[in-house]
């Protein structure tokens, strides 16, 4: 088992990850996945809402965050990194929600006419070019959401648990944020 240096924005996808998957987020439910202060987690909070992937407001009541009714709005008024940022959150959220494969299908009986998680890939976005495609795998298999290349049967193979993670294998190490590689797709 290793380990690697986790970025901001795996730590952000990861944050993602959790709002995605709860009604209520509470400090607490954050700092026991990734151990990080409250203005970090302020900041990358605004990180998302800018992004468009969240809208939540904290309820001092019920000593959490809840999604809000209002949907959630991509900041037009971003320029420069900034948005480039933003826009990359955005595809990398909307692959941990909506990429796919047929986990049915077997080379030798459909060949190479199979839906695939490559194929999926440039439905959602068909502006990208194959390197991108590569990049944002490997940023997926950073975070735990294992994409690989099946030599043996030709295929893509991808997670198949949309579940949230009790333990994301993230901890503190000198200052960094660090996550455990806890499997062979971790290494890629």
């Amino acid at each position: 088992m290793g380990t690697k240096i986790l970025t901001s924005t795996d730590r952000q996808l990861l944050m993602y990850d959790i709002f995605k998957s709860c009604e209520q987020v509470s400090y607490e439910e954050i700092t026991s996945r990734l151990p990080v202060g409250k203005k970090m987690i302020q900041r990358d909070i605004r990180i998302l809402t800018d992004a468009g992937l969240i809208c939540v407001q904290y309820s001092r009541k019920d000593r959490a965050y809840i999604h809000s009714v209002q949907k959630p709005a991509f900041l037009e008024s971003a320029t420069g990194k900034y948005r480039t940022h933003l826009l990359k959150l955005r595809r990398m959220a909307t692959l941990m929600k909506e990429l796919w494969t047929d986990q049915t299908s077997y080379y030798y009986e459909d060949g190479d006419d199979y839906d695939s998680c490559k194929k999926c890939y440039y439905e959602l976005f068909p502006e990208a070019n194959e390197r991108m495609r590569q990049r944002d795998f490997e940023q997926l298999n950073k975070i735990g959401y294992h994409i690989n290349y099946d030599n043996t049967n030709r295929r893509y193979r991808m997670w198949e648990d949309n579940g949230l993670r009790e333990n994301f294998g993230v901890y503190r190490e000198n200052g960094k944020l660090m996550r455990f590689v806890d499997s062979i797709y971790d290494l890629l």
